[in-house]
Protein backbone atom coordinates (compact mmCIF):
# COMPACT_ATOMS: atom_id res chain seq x y z
CA UNK A 1 0.00 0.00 0.00
CA UNK A 2 2.74 2.62 0.64
CA UNK A 3 4.09 1.78 -2.03
CA UNK A 4 1.57 2.56 -4.67
CA UNK A 5 0.72 6.19 -2.22
CA UNK A 6 5.01 6.59 -3.25
CA UNK A 7 4.16 5.38 -6.75
CA UNK A 8 1.17 7.97 -7.22
CA UNK A 9 3.54 10.42 -5.27
CA UNK A 10 5.93 10.28 -7.79
CA UNK A 11 3.85 10.61 -10.70
CA UNK A 12 2.36 13.62 -9.31
CA UNK A 13 5.56 14.91 -8.99
CA UNK A 14 6.75 14.11 -12.69
CA UNK A 15 3.47 16.03 -13.97
CA UNK A 16 4.33 18.87 -11.74
CA UNK A 17 7.85 18.79 -12.95
CA UNK A 18 6.24 18.52 -16.64
CA UNK A 19 4.09 21.39 -16.21
CA UNK A 20 6.62 23.08 -14.36
CA UNK A 21 9.21 23.00 -17.66
CA UNK A 22 6.36 23.14 -20.04
CA UNK A 23 5.76 26.59 -18.12
CA UNK A 24 9.71 27.76 -18.80
CA UNK A 25 9.54 26.65 -22.53
CA UNK A 26 6.06 29.49 -22.67
CA UNK A 27 8.20 31.81 -21.44
CA UNK A 28 11.20 30.86 -23.64
CA UNK A 29 13.45 29.89 -21.03
CA UNK A 30 14.93 26.17 -21.04
CA UNK A 31 16.67 24.48 -18.20
CA UNK A 32 19.99 24.43 -20.09
CA UNK A 33 20.17 28.10 -20.69
CA UNK A 34 20.77 28.59 -17.14
CA UNK A 35 24.38 29.01 -16.08
CA UNK A 36 25.72 26.30 -13.62
CA UNK A 37 25.65 28.51 -10.39
CA UNK A 38 21.90 28.80 -11.67
CA UNK A 39 21.79 25.68 -12.29
CA UNK A 40 23.36 24.80 -8.85
CA UNK A 41 20.41 26.57 -6.86
CA UNK A 42 17.79 25.60 -8.93
CA UNK A 43 19.25 21.89 -7.62
CA UNK A 44 19.19 23.15 -4.41
CA UNK A 45 15.81 24.57 -4.01
CA UNK A 46 13.99 21.14 -5.55
CA UNK A 47 16.27 19.49 -2.69
CA UNK A 48 14.56 21.63 0.26
CA UNK A 49 10.88 21.39 -1.77
CA UNK A 50 11.72 17.39 -1.74
CA UNK A 51 12.93 17.51 2.29
CA UNK A 52 10.23 19.83 3.43
CA UNK A 53 7.50 18.52 1.48
CA UNK A 54 6.10 21.33 -0.75
CA UNK A 55 4.67 21.09 -3.63
CA UNK A 56 3.35 24.65 -4.05
CA UNK A 57 4.86 27.49 -3.98
CA UNK A 58 2.84 30.41 -2.41
CA UNK A 59 3.86 33.60 -3.74
CA UNK A 60 2.93 36.16 -1.07
CA UNK A 61 4.87 34.04 0.71
CA UNK A 62 8.09 34.65 -1.70
CA UNK A 63 7.46 38.39 -1.89
CA UNK A 64 7.26 38.33 1.59
CA UNK A 65 10.99 36.67 1.99
CA UNK A 66 11.81 38.99 -0.83
CA UNK A 67 10.81 41.72 1.10
CA UNK A 68 12.39 40.84 4.27
CA UNK A 69 15.51 40.50 2.63
CA UNK A 70 15.55 43.34 1.03
CA UNK A 71 14.63 45.25 4.27
CA UNK A 72 17.50 43.31 5.78
CA UNK A 73 19.65 44.35 2.85
CA UNK A 74 18.86 48.07 2.90
CA UNK A 75 19.23 48.06 7.13
CA UNK A 76 22.77 46.70 6.20
CA UNK A 77 23.54 48.89 3.86
CA UNK A 78 22.54 51.95 6.09
CA UNK A 79 24.84 50.11 9.03
CA UNK A 80 28.22 50.10 6.89
CA UNK A 81 27.31 53.72 6.03
CA UNK A 82 27.14 54.65 9.45
CA UNK A 83 30.09 52.66 10.63
CA UNK A 84 32.38 54.27 8.00
CA UNK A 85 31.16 57.83 8.85
CA UNK A 86 31.98 56.47 12.70
CA UNK A 87 35.32 55.17 11.24
CA UNK A 88 36.07 58.53 9.28
CA UNK A 89 35.45 60.67 12.50
CA UNK A 90 37.49 58.28 14.50
CA UNK A 91 40.63 58.08 11.68
CA UNK A 92 40.33 61.81 12.16
CA UNK A 93 40.50 62.21 15.60
CA UNK A 94 43.23 59.89 15.73
CA UNK A 95 44.88 62.73 13.32
CA UNK A 96 44.23 65.34 15.43
CA UNK A 97 45.54 63.68 17.98
CA UNK A 98 48.51 62.30 16.34
CA UNK A 99 49.60 65.71 15.71
CA UNK A 100 49.19 67.21 19.30
CA UNK A 101 51.44 64.75 20.11
CA UNK A 102 53.71 65.58 17.94
CA UNK A 103 53.76 69.04 18.78
CA UNK A 104 53.23 68.25 22.62
CA UNK A 105 57.00 65.45 22.20
CA UNK A 106 58.78 68.87 20.36
CA UNK A 107 57.95 70.76 23.06
CA UNK A 108 58.72 68.12 25.64
CA UNK A 109 62.78 67.57 23.89
CA UNK A 110 62.92 72.02 23.40
CA UNK A 111 61.90 72.01 27.10
CA UNK A 112 63.76 69.49 28.08
CA UNK A 113 67.36 70.69 26.20
CA UNK A 114 66.77 73.90 28.20
CA UNK A 115 66.38 71.97 31.50
CA UNK A 116 69.25 72.69 33.78
CA UNK A 117 70.19 69.85 36.05
CA UNK A 118 68.69 70.20 39.51
CA UNK A 119 72.51 70.04 40.95
CA UNK A 120 73.82 72.75 38.69
CA UNK A 121 70.89 74.91 39.92
CA UNK A 122 71.70 74.50 43.14
CA UNK A 123 74.87 75.56 42.78
CA UNK A 124 73.83 78.61 40.97
CA UNK A 125 72.08 79.72 44.37
CA UNK A 126 74.57 78.97 46.56
CA UNK A 127 76.83 80.79 43.95
CA UNK A 128 74.20 83.77 44.22
CA UNK A 129 73.54 83.26 47.99
CA UNK A 130 77.63 83.60 48.73
CA UNK A 131 77.93 86.78 46.58
CA UNK A 132 74.82 88.56 48.41
CA UNK A 133 76.53 87.60 51.58
CA UNK A 134 79.61 88.95 50.84
CA UNK A 135 78.17 92.17 49.14
CA UNK A 136 75.97 92.25 52.08
CA UNK A 137 79.24 92.25 54.18
CA UNK A 138 81.04 94.86 52.61
CA UNK A 139 78.17 97.01 52.88
CA UNK A 140 78.45 96.84 56.47
CA UNK A 141 81.86 97.10 56.38
CA UNK A 142 81.49 100.73 54.70
CA UNK A 143 81.20 103.09 56.86
CA UNK A 144 80.26 106.38 54.82
CA UNK A 145 80.13 109.27 56.54
CA UNK A 146 76.49 110.91 57.01
CA UNK A 147 77.96 114.19 55.28
CA UNK A 148 78.35 112.64 51.88
CA UNK A 149 75.38 113.44 49.37
CA UNK A 150 74.76 110.64 47.08
CA UNK A 151 73.05 112.99 44.44
CA UNK A 152 75.57 115.26 43.82
CA UNK A 153 78.06 112.66 43.31
CA UNK A 154 76.14 110.84 40.64
CA UNK A 155 75.41 114.23 39.13
CA UNK A 156 79.01 114.76 38.63
CA UNK A 157 79.70 110.89 37.72
CA UNK A 158 76.77 111.39 35.23
CA UNK A 159 78.14 114.65 33.76
CA UNK A 160 81.78 113.23 33.45
CA UNK A 161 80.14 110.65 30.98
CA UNK A 162 78.63 113.49 28.92
CA UNK A 163 81.69 115.12 28.81
CA UNK A 164 84.03 111.73 26.96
Amino acid sequence: MENSKLQDEIKSLKALGQIYENLLKLAGIELFDFSNEDASLLNKTAQLYADLHIHELDLNYLRDFYYVLKKDRIENKLTITQQQTDLQRIKTSIDEAAMEVAVLERFKFKAEKKLIPDGAVQQQRNNQLATKRALLDRQRALKMPKDVNIESILQKVNSLDHVE
